[in-house]
């Protein structure tokens, strides 16, 4: 071979290297890319026969208009309220359609559109064939709930305050406490308990961890003056402790 011969075939044989090496690159960051767009996200609105949830984005995302932080770790949803109460959720995301897994049941959601906006009382509001099957956790009654009342009389008087939380993953705290007053001094007393509960469209069943079931009337109403939402659970008021839109 002649030495121009070499010098010519070294220059084409580089110059093949180096395409395949910036090409090839491409090729396959432009793959990753795809691939990582193609992948699905949890990003957006999405709605089941319980509740209206959306991502607003990595860390914030609403559960019926109420604001939580998340995290996604592996495949469960790490929820978490403002008082840094936790919940975790398995999840499985296939397309368009969210499996969550609830203690021992799941719930789906289908991701929403525009045209899924416009009855929004659908999404709000636990559809009355699912409320009449023993009870679930309708996500919309997620939140705390407190009451108080300040009687005063001659002598003395009664103040009590009671508040419970009602958490996405079906368990609940309750905390209550009550003062008196008389003539002859003052008491203080002071209750809590936790435990799962469920919910009809009429009552409302607390599981405590004691083992005591309790059963109690509800009706879901909103404030006469403020507009915030109540729950009337055995006759007494309990307004909602945070923002929540009016039922």
């Amino acid at each position: 071979m002649t030495k121009k011969f070499l010098t010519t075939f070294v220059s084409v044989l580089l110059i093949g290297l180096i395409s395949n090496m910036v090409f090839g690159q491409s090729k396959t960051k432009n793959q990753n890319q795809d691939k990582e767009e193609s992948k699905p996200t949890l990003i957006g609105k999405w709605k089941s026969s319980e509740a209206a949830v959306e991502f607003i984005n990595k860390n914030t995302m609403t559960l019926n208009g109420v604001k939580y932080g998340y995290a996604v770790i592996g495949k469960t949803i790490i929820i978490q309220s403002e008082e840094g109460e936790s919940a975790d959720f398995p999840f499985e995301l296939k397309g368009d359609t969210l499996i969550v897994y609830l203690s021992d049941r799941k719930v789906v959601y289908t991701r929403s559109t525009e045209d899924d906006e416009e009855n929004p009382e659908e999404v709000f509001q636990t559809r009355p064939n699912q409320q009449n099957r023993g009870g679930s956790n309708p996500q919309e009654l997620v939140g705390k709930w407190c009451y108080q009342a300040n009687v005063q009389a001659q002598g003395g008087g009664r103040q009590t305050d009671i508040c419970f939380t009602l958490n996405p993953n079906g368990t609940y705290q309750y905390y209550g406490e009550s003062t008196s007053t008389n003539v002859y001094g003052g008491a203080n007393s002071q209750t809590s308990d936790s435990g799962r509960w469920s919910a009809t469209a009429t009552t409302l069943t607390a599981y405590s961890s004691s083992g005591e079931v309790r059963t109690y009337t509800l009706e879901k109403r909103n404030h006469p003056k403020t507009g915030n939402p109540m729950l009337i659970v055995d006759g007494d008021a309990f307004v909602t402790y945070y923002q929540k839109p009016s039922w």
